[in-house]
């Protein structure tokens, strides 16, 4: 159907009636349509009889001069804004999802940023509360944890503290380094773990653990500590090489909420030096009397400072010593004596381990050699013998104060002979071994004291650099029935293939000395022959008391 024209009408300026009449026609078609729509940038424009139901699109009804209703103009309006969403839209989208990823990668940094501060919050935490070699607790850690669990006990409950001391594990440390040192302590923490997995047990020193069981009776503590000692005892294996040490420990037990963490850790602290004193390699649980003890050696130990600081009442005694063919001593041991004011003599194996704990046994070795080296200047034809102590030996300075000494007095360095211990001979440290060598080549003598007390191995002596093995009195009191003499002939044997003189001590009947003499033992000492005396009768048993005399 063709669309409907209606004339559009002007009129001109002329008077009424007169006017000139110009009738122009336009055609409602789709022609016009576009062309309005061109004009007014309209988009869609269309003519329609009927009301566009589209809601997206505007329309305009046209009317007659009647008033009805011819048809609609319609078209789609203009919508910048839309126009703009859509041309933007995926620039939009874009920056968004750039935000969301940028967003997401930065909150997930954030978040391993966070996890790792936590982690290392809590790593130095236990860090700060944990040995790093062992991860046990440490000591700071034990001692809140131990007053923290005390506070919490019940006053039916029985608690125990373990002290425990590793034996001879510097001697492991300086023979085969720090590293195998160090394996060693995770070893025994890992092996007391598995014997207490449930304990709070903490590494306080170098080579010192400590243990607290809770709910515990004193019997079985004490059980706890020998399955300790006996599991520690065990060989460890590291890198091939097999290391044995061994522990003592300290037990103290206490009831109640009440008990003091202080006073029980120090109570435990006594017990374990008992142990040590018993020998080592063992136990002991806290008594009464223990607390005596300790008074008494603190007391020993400020006694023997003064001592010392005075130069009074530390004495040298000599026992001589003969040739197992001869009456007349060939030469001399110095022993130390300590004469308290108050509480007489006092033995050496007392205070000489006294001495070398506290750390004054470098000054009775010094007085030893300066009274031995100023007594054998009187007496050419003799020499002397003293005893030196790991401690002294292992000293970097050892060998310059005995090669001092000996210049000071004009004594040769054959003539001095240092007694060592078996232990020390055989498995001795790196400075001991380095000291011994440098006075062996200066001409100063050594000799293994009470040998066959320690190792008793004879296959470990062959590359020991001395000169001289005394035989321990142990193995001279049956000599004379068979028991023993099968054991010292051995010896006597294997020193004699090694280059080694002898010299058996503890002689005191005429048949040992017989015995000895025929086994082709070189010296003999012993209450027999003399007991150790002063000064001033080895003089006269010499007779060089007017030489002496002299002199002054």
């Amino acid at each position: 159907m063709s669309n409907p024209s209606f004339p559009i009408q002007e009129r001109s300026s002329s008077g009424r009636g007169e006017e000139n009449l110009h009738v122009a026609v336009r055609f409602l078609d789709g022609e016009f349509s576009d062309d309005i729509g061109t004009e007014y940038q309209f988009a869609e424009t269309i003519f329609t009889q009927r009301m566009h139901q589209d809601k997206r699109h505007s329309q305009v009804a046209l009317t007659s001069r009647s008033g009805d209703v011819i048809g609609y103009f319609s078209w789609h309006p203009f919508e910048p804004g839309t126009s703009v969403l859509h041309a933007t839209l995926p620039v939009v989208g874009l920056s968004v999802l750039a935000i969301f990823l940028a967003t997401s990668l930065a909150g997930h940094a954030i978040w391993r940023r966070l996890v790792k501060l936590n982690f290392n919050r809590q790593e130095l935490q236990h860090l700060a509360l944990h040995d790093p070699l062992t991860g046990l607790a440490n000591r700071a850690h034990f001692k809140s944890e131990l007053t923290a669990r005390l506070q919490r006990a019940s006053p039916e409950d029985v608690c125990s503290v373990l002290f425990i001391d590793l034996d001879r594990f510097k001697a492991v440390n300086d023979t085969h380094g720090h590293p195998t040192g160090d394996k060693l302590i995770s070893l025994v923490a890992k092996r007391m773990r598995e014997i207490l997995p449930t304990a709070l047990i903490g590494r306080i020193g170098g080579d010192e653990f400590t243990v607290f069981l809770e709910k515990i009776e004193a019997e079985e503590a004490a059980v706890i500590a020998n399955r300790i000692v006996m599991c520690l005892h065990e060989p460890f294996e590291i890198e091939g090489v097999y290391v044995s040490i061994g522990a003592s420990v300290g037990v103290a037990t206490a009831t109640g909420a009440d008990t003091d963490a202080i006073e029980l850790t120090r109570q435990a602290d006594i017990a374990l030096y008992h142990a040590k004193a018993a020998g080592r390699n063992a136990y002991a649980l806290f008594g009464e009397h223990m607390d005596e003890l300790l008074r008494m050696r603190r007391r020993l130990e400020h006694d023997l400072r003064e001592a010392l600081s005075t130069g009074t009442q530390i004495e040298i005694a000599y026992q001589p010593v003969y040739s197992s063919d001869s009456s007349i001593p060939c030469s001399l041991e110095a022993l130390s004596r300590w004469r308290h004011p108050e509480l007489g003599s006092i033995a050496p194996d007392v205070f000489i381990p006294l001495a070398e704990e506290i750390g004054v046994i470098h000054k009775i070795g010094a007085l030893v050699l300066e009274d031995a080296c100023s007594l054998i200047s009187l007496l050419p034809s003799v020499s002397v013998a003293v005893n030196a102590s790991a401690v002294e030996l292992s000293a970097p300075g050892y060998p310059l104060r005995v090669l001092s000494t000996l210049a000071k007095w004009g004594i040769d360095a054959s003539r001095l002979e240092i007694e060592i211990t078996e232990s020390l001979a055989i498995n001795g440290q790196e400075e001991a071994e380095c000291n011994i060598i440098m006075l062996r080549k200066a001409g100063v003598k050594f000799a293994i004291d009470d040998f066959g007390t320690g190792y008793s191995s004879f296959s470990r002596v062959q590359n020991v650099t001395v000169d001289r093995l005394k035989i321990d009195k142990s193995f001279i009191g049956g000599i004379r029935e068979g028991r023993n003499s099968a054991i010292v002939e051995a010896i006597i044997n294997m020193a004699r293939a090694q280059g080694l003189r002898t010299t058996a001590e503890g002689v005191e009947t005429n048949e040992q000395t017989a015995a000895l003499k025929s086994l082709g033992c070189n010296n003999i000492q012993g209450f027999l022959m003399s007991r150790p005396i002063a000064r001033g009768e080895i003089l006269a048993l010499l007779g060089a008391r007017e030489l002496e005399s002299d002199l002054l």
